[in-house]
């Protein structure tokens, strides 16, 4: 006789009310594992096609928009999507942002354009700026605090699962079929977790009142959108053109605003109580510090290893496989050695100074032996000192703050390092135009900046011979400023409390 079904599990909001039988609820998993693995693959998936994508439409001078866009629209769109659905309940939320996320990729694999693309990245974006808050909202709701751990790891395995498969996946898909199915691939898998969803989740509307910083919130993105337009502007152009100029005086005018606005509004975006919090602020500036160092490093390596190495798309998704591996394996490692010793900072610390030795090492081999293969292989230690640092940094501003802050703190802190992430990219994107952006004296005068892996092949050797020697001196100085990043994250973690950490769970009184 098979075992008896588990029984419903009594939710923590309206959204489910009811309890769920299981073959709704083990529907409902289904769909939030399904929305999980596809906001995973995405942030993974493009990176092996961009050579491809600027050989296709040229213009590798916007090719970092590609990139940062989604970062920024995803970022832009994470906080509201909470309170939203406190407000108007969960299954709306996740189908608007399955929706969007659905939208955009379609948009994006139907280009014609470099800009079409971007603006079809810039509506994914948005989408998944929910998929993995309410993904985790939602669970929330469905599952006791005393049996969302067992859960905790079943996510935790898809995410790492979906996150390793991203950059071979996406080099195959590019290199044998099209890049366009990286995006249309996302329509049948989107369409199968919300109908998942709709089957399993009640209709419940919650009536929470919430109130949405919006002021604060369009002050942060336009301020931000102002650095990364001055970014773009200075490395094609002049740093010191008015445009640029104009950019950089409007950004920080609008840094100096946020402040004041942040100080008057009830529910701010950013909580004052959380800068004063010195292990809040110096868990999250390591973690923004770390997330710019490393998104810019890696952003940019599938097209130097294709371009340089000689990879192909496949080879050059599966040589990023290492830094996965190395992240899930000291994950592991790092977040059980914290529960054993009750001690984060020295993980925290070690693995600061890992991302950093490893950063130099990169920009060394990029410099004096460009093998795709070493690069390869120093992406296992690179990920690795990300997995123990990672847990430290999250237990560290988690227990520092009150139990009813300990959302806020989380979802802030993710607001900064999203952030970070998109700031590095366009870093890296600049240095990659600026130092790669000179004319071919065998190109007929093209512009280098809008050539590809497709125009390349058509140059004589000695442009070819330019090319990426320019594409090599750009990776070494995007390494070699990486790795100064990390260093100063290196400093600044040093500095980093270490309280005693707590045993009660959720401070509410139940043993962990």
């Amino acid at each position: 006789m098979s075992a008896p079904a588990p029984a419903p599990v009594p939710a923590a909001s309206d959204d489910a009310a009811i309890a769920l039988p299981p073959e709704k609820f083990h529907r409902v998993l289904a769909g939030l594992l399904l929305v999980l693995a596809l906001s995973s693959l995405d942030a993974n998936i493009v990176g092996p096609a961009l050579p491809l994508i600027s050989s296709e439409f040229g213009a590798l001078d916007s090719l970092t928009w590609v990139l940062t866009i989604f970062l920024l629209t995803s970022t832009a769109a994470t906080p509201l999507y909470g309170k939203l659905s406190d407000m108007y309940g969960r299954r709306p939320l996740l189908t608007i942002a399955v929706l969007l996320f659905l939208a955009g990729s379609a948009f994006s694999g139907l280009a014609q354009s470099m800009n079409q693309l971007i603006l079809g990245r810039a509506i994914q974006g948005i989408g998944a700026g929910g998929l993995m808050t309410l993904t985790q909202i939602t669970m929330s709701d469905l599952v006791s605090p005393r049996r969302r751990g067992s859960y905790q790891g079943l996510f935790g395995a898809v995410f790492t699962i979906a996150s390793l498969a991203g950059p071979p996946l996406g080099g195959v898909i590019a290199e044998f079929w099209s890049w366009r199915w990286i995006f249309y691939v996302n329509v049948p898998l989107g369409a199968a977790a919300l109908a998942l969803l709709w089957m399993g989740l009640p209709p419940g509307v919650r009536t929470t009142s919430h109130r949405i910083d919006f002021p604060g919130f369009v002050v942060i993105m336009a301020a931000t959108s102002c650095v990364l337009l001055a970014l773009n502007q200075g490395s094609h152009g002049s740093w010191t053109s008015p445009g640029v100029i104009a950019l950089a005086i409007a950004a920080v005018g609008l840094a100096l605003l946020l402040g004041p606005i942040e100080a008057r509004v009830k529910e701010p975006l950013i909580p004052l109580a959380m800068v004063r919090n010195k292990v809040w602020l110096i868990a999250t500036s390591v973690a923004t510090l770390i997330t710019i160092a490393v998104f810019g490093a890696l952003a940019f390596l599938p097209l130097y290893l294709q371009l340089v190495g000689g990879l192909s798309p496949t080879a050059s998704g599966i040589a990023m496989v290492p830094s996965a591996a190395g992240l899930m394996l000291s994950l592991l490692y790092g977040g059980r050695a914290i529960t054993r010793t009750g001690r984060y900072k020295v993980f925290a610390v070690t693995g600061v100074g890992v991302a950093a030795l490893t950063l130099f090492a990169l920009a060394l081999s990029a410099y004096a032996l460009p093998s795709p293969y070493l690069m390869g292989a120093l992406l296992f230690p690179l990920g690795a000192g990300l997995g123990l640092l990672m847990p430290g940094l999250t237990v560290a501003y988690q227990n520092a703050v009150a139990h009813e802050d300990i959302g806020t703190a989380t979802s802030t802190a993710g607001f900064f390092r999203s952030l970070g992430g998109a700031f590095g990219i366009a870093v890296a994107g600049a240095i990659l135009a600026m130092q790669a952006g000179g004319l071919l004296p065998a190109g007929g005068g093209q512009d280098m900046d809008n050539i590809g892996l497709g125009q390349l092949s058509q140059l004589g050797a000695a442009g070819q011979l330019i090319v990426v020697s320019d594409y090599q001196s750009a990776m070494f100085t995007i390494f070699a400023a990486a790795g100064v990043v990390a260093a100063l994250a290196f400093a600044l973690i040093r500095l980093l409390p270490e309280q005693e950490l707590s045993d009660v769970a959720n401070r509410l009184g139940a043993k962990s």
